[in-house]
């Protein structure tokens, strides 16, 4: 038989759809969309959205996902009716993709079985260690900043962060916080830690451009983004280059040292299973 030109394509095809929808010669008692005896029920969709991560426009990626799913199914459907699974090649590639799958679900199950939070004093050790190689490679910034909806609320806020004196002006914030606020919490936990300049204000650039234009100490005017208005505060800034507090930098230390130790669970792992391979004869190598 000859192989089709678009087998890669087809093999994954075939490969993902199998765990895409339901088949069911009874349908289900609700469902999104339907091809033949395949059902899309709502969790399924759910999924897949889920794993397109923030869309502009869920309606639009809804309809996409469903119009997808029945145009792969379709292929699925047709796949099968020319008995392609039987070819050689697409086999292969079945078989390839399988032994694939497992290998990872082996791993991610290596990770999960051993995986475990590093102690206070590993952080505090890698730290002392390695402060040449933690040196800020970006500036870090504390700001104080809140949002409301309501316009006259913002510019209330904002003149009472402006009165504040410095010795007060943390339980100032705390009470603009409880006031004003519409994430009371998320605006007392961001006004007292170092944060990356570069993972502030992602999604709102008009906040952003204010926040690179503030001086420390500086209250920026009420910023109106995504019908949302801003009192933004810059409290610290910490340059590029400078020793960070281990605070600052204590996230990215537990985050080196989960790595590390997944790495060295891993190479064990490995290991284990060579030396008991080499006790079997089950491995020969040039």
């Amino acid at each position: 038989m000859r192989v089709p030109r678009s087998l890669p394509l087809l093999a994954g095809v075939l490969l993902g759809l199998l765990i895409g929808g339901c088949e069911s010669k009874d349908p289900p008692s609700s469902y999104v969309a339907r091809v033949g005896d395949r059902y899309l029920q709502q969790e399924d969709l759910s999924r897949m959205l889920d794993g397109m991560g923030p869309v502009p426009d869920s309606t639009q990626a809804r309809k996409q996902v469903i119009q997808q799913w029945v145009e792969n199914t379709l292929l699925l459907r047709e796949a099968k009716r020319l008995n392609l699974a039987e070819d050689p090649e697409v086999s292969r590639r079945l078989r390839k993709q399988r032994q694939n799958a497992l290998v990872a679900a082996l791993k991610n199950r290596i990770y999960k079985d051993i995986d475990q939070e590093p102690t206070e004093q590993e952080v505090r050790t890698y730290f002392e260690r390695h402060r040449k190689q933690l040196l800020l490679r970006e500036p870090y910034v504390r700001v104080r900043h809140l949002t409301t909806t309501n316009k006259d609320s913002a510019r209330k806020a904002r003149q009472r962060l402006l009165g504040a004196r410095e010795a007060n002006i943390d339980s100032v914030w705390a009470r603009l916080g409880r006031d004003y606020a519409q994430r009371p919490g998320r605006a007392q936990q961001r006004a007292e830690r170092f944060i990356p300049n570069s993972q502030l204000f992602t999604q709102h650039p008009y906040v952003r451009d204010e926040l690179s234009a503030l001086r420390e100490g500086e209250v920026a005017p009420v910023i109106r983004d995504n019908n949302r208005f801003h009192i933004l505060q810059l409290a610290q800034r910490a340059e590029e280059g400078s020793t960070p507090k281990l605070r600052w930098v204590e996230s990215e230390i537990r985050r080196r040292l989960r790595i590390r130790h997944r790495k060295q669970t891993y190479a064990r792992e490995v290991q284990r299973l060579r030396n008991r391979a080499k006790a079997d004869n089950l491995i020969e190598t040039p």
